[in-house]
């Protein structure tokens, strides 16, 4: 970096987005101002001002720096007072529009804010028309964009993203150039090809150039300056959004959208901002408890959960996939087990996941309906009343077995039938509805009849299953079925509506726990079932409701508005068929995944194409984002030659920076590299107290033994992280590779990057361009003993 001179054209930007941040700070300190009691704040305001008219630039700051503060205290003496803008951060961009010969100055936030008298013209990001020009246009594009009741045409004349932290100015983005603040109020030139804009996953930072130092590259760090770490001075989400992404944001409600793309090509940003916009544009609509972000691990969800706030969205629910599966399938299925089993083979767990498990549990529902129709025609001795119950049938037959049954018992009600075809209607449709509604039993049907599933999966997935894999699936359904004693499988297999509601309102029912551990999977296939054969999924009835409303009542549907599923590719077939249809029938949801980054490897996700098609899902915008901000060309050169023939067509997302090369380095002992790794850690935090450090192993066992060493090694602000606990704060932690997916960190040093822990299986590949990608200044790699042949040569 380079320091700012006088007279130079970055001065005069300086100094013009100074002068526009003064005005600001004035308007809104003058908001405050006729609290009862406090001085005139805004007289000192408007000397302040006069006098930043005629001020020299290096003394702006100081004169915005008192504006600043006189503000702040006026905000005090208001402080009973809504203000319409964050005044510690009141805008993140400034455009300049230019129609015919009239210019005018707009700046864009998070709440819109106008002052005529001091020309302060602030627009909502989310719905002010002129703000699609920051989005769609740039600088000094002829733009023409429909604003209210009129179209605007012109030219965008200045485009500057900007960053201002507790009322002062940190940083001005411009086209060619970037200027910094010291904590001093020194400016410096950062150069534009070093300094780019991060704007995916999971922070949204300017990143500071790298420094060569010739034969000094083993040093971990990119800069000895700690006032002047870039990231210190975060730019503003919304700022760094760019047409392609806010096209996607802005996607009409009704519509489910697929967001491809690399590690750090903001597909979670992008998710999590049309988020934002949906609830701003439409809050009846698009309420917090009708939007749900399913992530995959505790971590993001946390990441999440402060993001969101930040966008002006509360209250929204984020939760891991694996608690929604599990939670929605015990409060709708109180009397299945709340067990999972820990030793299910994986060739069970294979069949579960499979895509193959959408064709049987319809075909399944499907025979049942038609059997249904057989017995119930059967019943019937009077020619012409079968006649009548078969076109009634017929015409019900939109609906989904349960509700068709309810539907065709009402109709039955308002005809005049004898006593005894009533009766025996009556019975026969109550035996029908009891079946239909017992999806426990359906389960069991299904994977214990090893005929079913052999010809299932022999007609829609021939050669994906062997016989044996079959038998082995069967077996072990059984083997979990025999294990109830007579009084389990009755509760098992017992109506799943006869429940009760206790005195604290909490839904409870009189069948006991099984203690038959299901299988993870085993969650999505039931609440599937009950989509199947209820048309939607619905919280069981209370006595309340079934006394008020019969035995078909039931209770709450299980609904959203929109729907964000981050990871989406480590999800199955059927787990992803649940979700979409919550959704029905607007289906307002975004799907965001990275085939390069998958974790779970048995669900046969094969491409995006392949598995809409087999969801039925409804037609969707499906995107790739092809510009990664995170990591440097350096670290993505790096993932992308791991991946090797696994990698996907599209090709890895383009760098828009470099950085210091990745190094691999090689010791013969544990305590050799611990030794290397404690001195460079110790020396990176006296430089760069600011930063975030990733140590991560292959197995738990072994992130526990290094952070056990490097703590007895002395090295400051050593966590373990065993259990997503992350602190999303500088410092150092430890951790092994399954629970990093979807976060990033400064530095990552990938340890014991052997053969062993990284032998040459996709898996492997998949682990290791997880690992790397967290990186988003420098990327280490240590190995003890024989490395990884998956490594390049060439390190």
């Amino acid at each position: 970096m380079k320091p700012v001179l006088e007279d130079s054209p970055g001065t005069t930007i300086i100094t013009e987005e100074l002068r526009m941040l003064a005005r600001v700070s004035g308007a809104v300190g003058a908001l405050s101002s006729d609290a009862p009691g406090a001085p005139d704040f805004d007289a000192e305001l408007v000397g302040l001002r006069d006098q930043l008219a005629e001020a020299k630039p290096e003394d702006i700051a100081a004169i915005v720096e008192q504006m600043t503060r006189i503000s702040a205290i006026a905000q005090r003496y208001g402080k009973g007072k809504d203000l319409p803008i964050d005044p510690s951060a009141p805008y993140f961009a400034h455009i300049r529009l230019k129609e015919d010969d009239r210019r005018r100055d707009v700046l864009i936030g998070k709440r819109g804010f106008i002052d005529r008298e001091r020309q302060v013209h602030i627009v909502d990001w989310r719905n002010a028309p002129v703000s699609r020009i920051y989005y769609r246009y740039e600088e000094d594009d002829d733009y023409e964009e429909q604003l209210g009741d009129r179209v605007a045409e012109g030219s965008l004349e200045l485009r500057r993203n900007v960053t201002i932290g507790d009322g002062s100015l940190k940083r001005i983005a411009c086209p060619q150039v970037t200027y910094v603040a010291d904590q001093d109020g020194r400016w410096f030139e950062a150069d534009p090809v070093q300094l780019s804009a991060l704007s995916g996953g999971q922070g949204k930072a300017s990143r500071p150039p790298s420094l060569k130092r010739g034969n000094k590259s083993s040093r971990l760090g990119v800069t000895g300056h700690p006032t002047l770490r870039v990231d210190k001075h975060l730019p503003e989400i919304a700022a760094l959004i760019d047409r392609k992404q806010f096209d996607l944001i802005t996607h009409p409600e009704s519509g489910l959208v697929v967001l491809q793309g690399g590690a750090g090509t903001g597909k979670t940003t992008v998710a999590l901002h049309r988020v934002a916009f949906l609830t701003y544009q439409r809050p009846k609509l698009f309420r917090p408890d009708k939007t749900a972000v399913i992530v995959p691990s505790r971590a993001m969800a946390r990441y999440v959960e402060r993001v969101l706030p930040s966008l002006d969205v509360n209250s929204v629910r984020v939760v891991t996939s694996a608690a929604w599966f599990e939670r929605t399938r015990r409060k709708l299925l109180p009397q299945t087990a709340k067990t999972y089993a820990d030793d299910t083979p994986p060739s069970v767990l294979r069949l579960k996941k499979h895509p193959l498990m959408l064709e049987a549990l319809r075909r399944h529902v499907d025979e049942q309906v038609a059997d249904c129709g057989c017995q119930l025609f059967a019943a019937i001795d009077d020619e012409r009343l079968r006649t009548q119950i078969q076109q009634a049938w017929d015409r019900f037959k939109s609906k989904a077995i349960v509700p068709r049954l309810r539907t065709l018992r009402g109709w039955l009600d308002q005809q005049q039938l004898p006593a005894l075809e009533r009766q025996r209607t009556d019975s026969v449709l109550l035996r029908l509805g009891r079946r239909a509604r017992d999806v426990c039993t359906d389960w069991t049907d299904i994977f214990t009849d090893r005929e079913y599933l052999g010809q299932m999966a022999e007609r829609h997935f021939p050669q994906e299953f062997t016989g044996r894999q079959i038998d082995q699936a069967c077996s072990w359904c059984k083997r979990q079925i025999s294990a109830m004693n007579n009084e389990e499988r009755s509760a098992l297999e017992a109506e799943p509506h006869e429940e009760y509601v206790a005195a604290d309102g909490i839904i409870e029912t009189d069948a006991k726990d099984t203690g038959i551990g299901l299988d993870r999977a085993d969650d999505a296939l039931l609440l599937h079932l009950l989509q199947l054969k209820h048309g939607e999924l619905r919280t069981p009835k209370t006595a309340k409701q079934a006394g008020r409303h019969g035995s078909g009542a039931s209770g709450h549907r299980v609904h959203y508005e929109h729907l964000v599923v981050d990871e989406a590719q480590d999800l199955s077939a059927v787990e992803l068929k649940v979700l979409l249809e919550t959704t029905a029938p607007r289906y307002c949801v975004t799907l965001a995944g990275d085939t390069a980054q998958r974790v779970v490897f048995d669900n046969a996700f094969s491409d995006w194409e392949s598995l809409l098609d087999r969801l039925d899902a409804p037609t969707a915008t499906n995107t790739t984002l092809t510009l990664g901000y995170r990591s440097t060309g350096e670290v993505m050169s790096l993932a992308r030659s791991l991946l090797g023939q696994v990698a996907t067509k599209d090709g890895e997302p383009l760098p828009t920076r470099s950085g210091s090369p990745v190094e691999l380095h090689r010791f013969n002992d544990q305590g050799e590299a611990v030794a290397m790794i404690a001195d460079s850690l110790r020396s990176l935090m006296l430089r760069e107290p600011l930063a975030s450090v990733a140590l991560v192993a292959r197995y738990p066992a072994q992130a526990s033994s290094y952070a056990q060493a490097l703590v007895r090694a002395e090295v400051p602000s050593i966590r373990l992280v065993r259990d997503q606990d992350f602190s999303f704060k500088p410092g150092i932690e430890v951790t092994d590779i399954s629970q990093v997916k979807g976060l990033e960190f400064d530095y990552v040093i990938l340890l014991d990057t052997t053969a062993t822990n990284y032998p040459d299986t996709i898996e492997s590949r998949h682990l290791l361009h997880i690992g790397a990608t967290r990186a988003a200044h420098q990327l280490w790699l240590i190995s003890v003993g024989n490395p990884s042949a998956l490594l390049p040569a060439t390190l």
